[in-house]
């Protein structure tokens, strides 16, 4: 980039043509605004001198931890329905399985 490169108002109506955009007046203004703006920060971080700096790919250090997969037993599926959520009938407190599988509400209607 040069010492200060801006963008005109012509400019951004020109860029608003192109991308089938309509701007009114003060629109192209405070785009034209913003724009010069992200500009001049840009070449404010193009002086600094980053020689030095070790690029990355990522802003923190992490490292996914995943534990090691391994065979084991399910829960009982009477433990695993006993999570079931319970029904709106009030008086018994029902929850919402068939004793094998929890039970859902309909969602996709079919004529069958």
């Amino acid at each position: 980039m040069t010492d200060k490169q801006t963008v005109s108002r012509e400019e951004i109506l020109k860029i608003a043509n192109l991308a089938k955009l309509h701007l009114d007046d003060e629109k192209c203004d405070v785009y034209t605004e913003q724009i010069n703006a992200i500009l001049e920060h840009v070449q404010a971080l193009e002086k600094l001198d980053v020689a030095d700096v070790e690029p990355l790919s990522h802003v923190l250090d992490l490292v996914n931890v995943a534990r090691k997969d391994e065979h084991a037993e399910s829960l009982p599926r009477e433990k695993v329905l006993a999570n079931a959520p319970v029904t709106e009938e009030e008086p018994d407190k029902k929850r919402a399985t068939d004793g094998e599988f929890f039970m859902v509400p309909q969602v996709i209607k079919t004529d069958r």
